[in-house]
């Protein structure tokens, strides 16, 4: 039920509610069935999830997202993050995905070879996208490459526990077992940090007790929460 009350805010659309909708399911995880119920996790007005408000509490609190005149590209938007940004006048907004026309004036890029000039924009989202991407250094030096100097990039990837794993030689089914969906080509760990790093960026990795404020409900813990703990948020140096 939607009411003006301060129980659970959503960063993204900016309303509140009483409770937020649940999320069901089960995956695999290292041929380990998990279950996924969450309570209070998804916006029931922009339909949000526990990492888009996470990365944009992120984004208000470390960035000028909300007041600095920016060129920002979005890599497989978010619908509740592309409809805010796209109503910020001080945004400059570039949604680029595999197939556009999910979006209004969205550009199809690949995150691999992204066809912007180098140095071209000011921020980047990336969301769950780069556990899709089989050369993901590739991708990362190609965030890098078209991030002007000073610029940042907030990047989310499923992390579960410290080290990453990538096992040689699985089809569709064995990284559905493995990684929890079939089209995840590796289970990230927190050291993902160090792959950014590596690119060239001054990585912070921000944990979601880290960052205030009831976008979340923090008395729940489940597989689903744990695995959106963590944002990278990665800065490139000056020139």
């Amino acid at each position: 039920m939607l009411y003006r009350g301060t129980t659970f805010n959503c960063t993204v659309c900016r309303w509140n509610f009483a409770s937020l909708l649940p999320i069901e399911g089960q995956c695999s995880i290292l041929g380990e069935v998990v279950d996924l119920h969450t309570p209070n996790a998804d916006c029931p007005r922009c339909h949000s999830g526990i990492r888009q408000r996470f990365t944009f509490a992120v984004l208000k609190a470390r960035t000028g997202i909300v007041r600095e005149p920016l060129r920002i590209l979005h890599f497989a938007p978010d619908p509740g993050i592309y409809a805010a940004l796209t109503r910020l006048p001080n945004i400059d907004y570039l949604a680029a995905d595999l197939n556009p026309a999910r979006f209004v004036k969205a550009t199809r890029l690949d995150i691999t070879a992204i066809d912007l000039p180098a140095a071209d924009v000011d921020g980047i989202i990336c969301i769950h996208v780069l556990e899709h991407i089989a050369d993901d250094v590739r991708a990362i030096a190609e965030l890098f490459r078209v991030l002007r100097p000073r610029g940042w990039a907030a990047i989310a990837v499923p992390t579960y526990g410290d080290t990453t794993i990538e096992i040689a030689g699985l089809d569709f089914a064995g990284r559905e077992r493995e990684y929890g969906a079939g089209d995840h080509l590796r289970l990230n760990g927190v050291d993902f940090a160090g792959k950014l790093a590596a690119a060239g960026f001054n990585v912070e990795v921000i944990a979601i007790e880290d960052m205030p404020g009831n976008f979340v409900d923090r008395t729940v813990r489940s597989a689903h929460t744990e695995s959106d703990r963590y944002v990278f948020l990665c800065r490139k140096p000056a020139d």
